[in-house]
């Protein structure tokens, strides 16, 4: 069973903005997107670039970098046929506040 961790309140993740965190000192991303709350590992595995610094369509997540684009939903590459995903983790909202499982 898995350990939720508070990470921010919820007020604080609007829709499809990513929001950097962390979770027992590993950076964490945060989306909002269709009345869901997903939470991956805040690093792309292309080059290491911050995916908070992204951008938001749809359940789309797009890298600054390189443009690299993964389903926020599942962590799916999009695109590309690389064999490169999001490390997900488990996310919700709960009292008002965003948790994530550490």
């Amino acid at each position: 069973m898995s350990t939720f961790v508070p990470v921010l309140p919820a007020a604080q993740l609007p829709a499809g903005c990513p929001v950097a965190t962390s979770v027992e000192g590993r950076p964490v991303c945060v989306v909002r997107v269709e009345g869901g709350v997903y939470a991956f590992d805040d690093v792309c595995p292309h080059r290491g670039t911050p995916l908070s610094e992204g951008r938001v369509h749809g359940t789309t997540i797009t890298c600054r970098a390189h443009t690299w684009e993964f389903d926020v939903r599942t962590g799916e590459l999009l695109r590309l046929r690389a064999p490169a995903c999001l490390q997900m983790r488990r996310a919700r909202e709960h009292l008002g506040m965003i948790e994530v499982a550490a």
